[in-house]
């Protein structure tokens, strides 16, 4: 069998590939600087630049210390409200991307090269371009006979240009060689596995070859977009399967999760689609960047998608082929020359439950290893430590150790037995000072209850142990609303208190109403971050369910209008004054009210809006905060009714 490979203009090519712009959003830019979210950069150690003739480095010593330090990124997270993540390049995709650079030098050239004149008419059909055509054309074509005898993979495919091309390099280059090499040695350390789970699923077992393409096989993997782990999650795809990713577990780092999930994924796309080229694509370039596709060429032939100039991002044109002329490796070792190569051996591990606020360097401690070998077992414990509270209805989280230390682990670190403690989850509006309330305990001993050694609050959904017992009534909720709102007929209006790390879409999505509703109902900035303790109000409709929301009604809550007096009286009362509004003297001055009320001058000019030096007019009123029971005092010191109006 012989088989010519297409040719195009390199710069036709080039150009082409430019009216593309990359995978849809969701993975946009997923492969570009790819890197491992777990490893952290070395630091580099800048050397001191001498001083020139003249130089102040030169005439004044540096004292100690007036060196400038790298900013605590922690510190800096604590403000910003993020958590800070470091990221380390991850070799082994650059190489996966060197061998479609070495494959297809072509597209890489310059566009503005051969590009012809005004005149000229691109045709082009998307595949690889190769050199000129010769004058003989018998020494551009290949004999790939030898690919008729190959074992087929259990994933369609079909005899297209760019798969024979990958094909060729992996046989009969020396680098390709090596390369195929060293990617069945590294598959080995998830191959089974991953096999058996799409076994299961009823999925094509070659779909694990899609995983050493997005990830090589790392778990650690993440990319400057966003995505991670094996099979190269982004956080909105990840949650939508059941993966956690929060602060303490991204769960798209597990690779028994992360598989599952992905495996789901895969199959929905292929039920879309009904092909698994398809689906391959989809999950590249996003299904709806495939679908506009699909109908813009009116063909669901993937293959045909891919010849059309602009028919499928260049990145995936080449995507499909190449998990094909993997899985063409894995089935003919033999003939790829890795007949010899031992693969990577599965880790053996043992689950072990332990506590909540557990670290890594504690379990390392109980297991008799190193926490960087339970780091390396545990990728999705972002945090090196398990989560706060319990998590899915259990009383401990599951760690991965060392085979044969399992029962050594759980005796020091498991969830501690209580007879004083029930499971409680966190609701949305709930922080831990207020639940601490409700049971009769203070924050700090429910933080020590649970292990919480992480001053971050815990979000909605957190599983955390509490007091047995019944819990406490809560105090009148008050709600300070804007002075001007009117009703919303036929809704219910509630009230929210944020918590640390409320969004504001996020809380409008849970109370059914709108980001714009929100902002409109409360006088807030929907560009700036709410802040714990802040009271929302909120007309939800009837058909909203709250019962994971802690929200007060209107009938049991106090609402104060600002700037209304009983809204000044009620604060002013909390902090054991009495708002005043006096009628001015001859004679007072902003100073010697100050000193009547005693009041500092400067509290005087906050309240009233005055410079401490504004000529008083007798007769206008000004407002004091004094404390109450100095307020008797001044009211039998008063020479009129008229000087102190209530």
């Amino acid at each position: 069998m012989r088989i010519a490979l297409h040719r195009v203009a390199p710069a036709l090519v080039v150009l082409a590939s430019l009216v593309v712009t990359g995978p849809a959003e969701a993975r946009a830019g997923k492969h570009d600087a790819t890197k491992s979210v777990a490893a952290k950069p070395a630091k580099k150690k800048a050397s001191p630049k001498k001083g020139g003739r003249g130089s102040l480095a030169n005439k004044v010593p540096r004292k100690k210390g007036s060196t400038p330090g790298e900013a605590d990124k922690n510190k800096r997270a604590s403000i910003a409200g993020e958590t800070p993540k470091e990221t380390a390049p991850e070799p082994e995709l650059q190489e996966i991307r060197d061998v479609d650079d070495e494959l297809f030098p072509e597209l890489f050239e310059d566009a503005t090269k051969s590009l012809g004149t005004a005149d000229s008419r691109i045709v082009a059909n998307g595949l690889p371009p190769n050199v000129e055509p010769a004058s003989d054309t018998s020494q551009a074509t290949s004999d790939f006979g030898w690919m008729a005898s190959l074992e087929k993979p259990d994933i369609p495919f079909r005899w297209d240009a760019r798969l024979v091309r990958y094909l060729d390099y992996f046989k009969n280059n020396p680098k390709g060689r090596a390369f195929a090499r060293a990617l069945v040695k590294r598959a080995g350390r998830y191959e089974v596995k991953i096999r058996a789970a799409a076994k299961a699923k009823g999925i094509p077992e070659d779909v694990v070859w899609l995983s050493l393409v997005e990830s090589a096989m790392n778990p650690k993997t993440g990319s400057s977009a966003g995505a991670a782990g094996l099979w190269q999650f982004m956080p909105k795809s990840a949650t939508a399967y059941g993966l956690r990713v929060d602060k303490w577990v991204d769960e798209r780092l597990d690779p028994e999760r992360s598989t599952e999930a992905a495996l789901r994924y895969l199959g929905d796309l292929h039920t879309r689609f009904g092909r698994w080229e398809l689906a391959f694509a989809a999950y590249n370039m996003g299904h709806g960047g495939l679908l506009t596709a699909i109908r813009k060429y009116n063909t669901n032939d993937f293959w045909e998608l891919s010849e059309l100039e602009a028919g499928v991002p260049f990145e995936t044109a080449l995507y499909v082929p190449k998990i094909v002329a993997l899985a063409f490796v894995s089935r003919n070792k033999a003939v790829f020359g890795c007949d010899d190569v031992v693969p990577d051996a599965p880790e053996p591990f043992d689950l072990a439950q332990v506590g909540p606020g557990v670290s890594l360097e504690a379990v390392a401690g109980a297991a008799g290893t190193t926490k960087a070998t339970l780091a390396d077992m545990n990728p999705a414990l972002v945090s090196d430590e398990t989560p706060p509270g319990a998590t899915q209805a259990k009383s401990a989280f599951p760690v991965r150790v060392p085979e044969g230390k399992k029962a050594a682990v759980e005796a020091k670190l498991s969830f501690p037995a209580t007879t004083t403690g029930e499971p409680y989850t966190l609701r949305w509006g709930e922080s831990l000072d207020f639940v601490a309330s409700q049971h009769g305990t203070t924050e700090s001993k429910l933080r020590a209850m649970n292990g919480l050694d992480d001053p971050t609050p815990p979000r909605p959904g957190t599983r955390i142990l509490v007091p047995k017992g019944h819990a406490a009534l809560p105090e009148t909720p008050v709600a300070v609303i804007p002075s001007r709102v009117e009703p919303v007929p036929g809704r219910e209006r509630v009230f929210y208190e944020v918590v640390w790390g409320d969004r504001l879409g996020d809380v409008a999505s849970v109370l059914g109403v709108t980001t714009d509703d929100l902002c409109r109902w409360n006088n807030i900035d929907r560009d700036a971050r709410l802040h714990g303790r802040m009271v929302l109000q909120a007309f939800v409709p009837p058909e909203q369910n709250l019962d994971d929301v802690r929200v007060s009604h209107e009938a049991d809550t106090k609402v104060l209008a600002v700037g209304s007096e009983e809204f000044f009286d009620w604060f002013e009362s909390k902090n054991g004054r009495t708002r005043l509004v006096v009628t001015v003297q001859s004679g007072d001055t902003i100073k010697s009210l100050a000193s009547k009320y005693a009041l500092t001058i400067g509290m005087m000019e906050r309240i009233n809006h005055r410079a401490r030096n504004a000529a008083l007019v007798p007769g206008e009123k000004l407002v004091v905060y004094t404390k109450s029971d100095a307020v008797r005092t001044l009211a039998s010191q008063a020479k009129t009714d008229d000087a102190i109006e209530r």
